[in-house]
């Protein structure tokens, strides 16, 4: 689903995902830190190319970038739902500084410094885009899953003047009911490289069938408080992507 309103959703999860995706400040207004940044990559893979793009990166990538000496990366598809043939590559980021060497400037776009290996991975794609994330541990509850098999993910854009209306709502009515229900949710704001206005979350699942069961805060506060407190949310932000993504155990480590 791209481009519609929250109410378009299920109000359960329409609150789920509405709370849990929050900034406490406006962008740029946040002390970013080695630790809660990570460089995301975004790869459209051509339907015909797609087998030769992940030999690739299982084959090429993966040990050039643990040679490098990157510690870890996750990689996901959307899988079922969502854009068919995009992979979304995660990996830290340290410093800004890392971005004078050309190696890793060929690995935020998904390639590989090796002239001959980089031009065989740019045959295998339509496109990239790259951007810096920024974690918002106040408002998040990750729990201690580090790769789950499955991630609900949904991308909120804020409306313009809105964010600490919708701050002090989160703070107040839902954050609390969040962490009793143990709902796990990593948010994030994406800044450079994009307008600083959208805000991520992500929701660890063991399996599919976890999304039959009824939505955290509605175990928590009942679907009636939720539809209110979803009326209230309505108008501070748009839907972009709602989508499951399940990980490339093999092309991540």
């Amino acid at each position: 689903m791209k481009h519609s309103r929250i109410s378009h959703l299920r109000p359960g999860i329409a609150a789920v995902f509405f709370v849990a995706a929050l900034c406490t400040a406006q962008p740029g207004r946040r002390l970013e830190t080695p630790s809660n940044r990570s460089l995301v990559t975004v790869v459209r893979v051509k339907p015909d190319m797609l087998t030769e793009w992940i030999d690739l990166q299982r084959n090429a990538v993966v040990p050039a970038l643990k040679k490098s000496g990157v510690k870890t990366r996750r990689v996901y598809a959307s899988g079922v739902f969502g854009e068919a043939f995009e992979y979304t590559i995660i990996q830290p980021m340290n410093s800004f500084r890392e971005f004078d060497s050309p190696d890793v400037q060929a690995e935020a776009m998904g390639l590989l410094s090796n002239a001959s290996m980089a031009e065989k991975l740019r045959r295998c794609v339509l496109g990239t885009s790259s951007f810096l994330r920024t974690s918002l541990p106040d408002i998040s509850n990750p729990g201690e899953t580090q790769n789950p098999p499955l991630m609900a993910f949904l991308r909120l854009r804020v409306a313009p003047g809105k964010m600490y209306e919708y701050i002090d709502l989160y703070k107040a009515e839902v954050l609390p009911a969040l962490k009793k229900a143990d709902s796990k949710v990593f948010a994030a704001n994406r800044r450079l490289g994009t307008d600083g206005y959208d805000l991520t979350f992500e929701t660890p699942l063991a399996k599919f069938a976890d999304l039959d069961a009824p939505p955290a805060l509605i175990r928590a506060l009942g679907p009636e408080t939720v539809g209110k407190i979803t009326a209230k949310l309505n108008p501070l932000a748009t839907v972009i992507e709602n989508t499951i993504l399940v990980l490339q155990a093999d092309l991540s480590f």
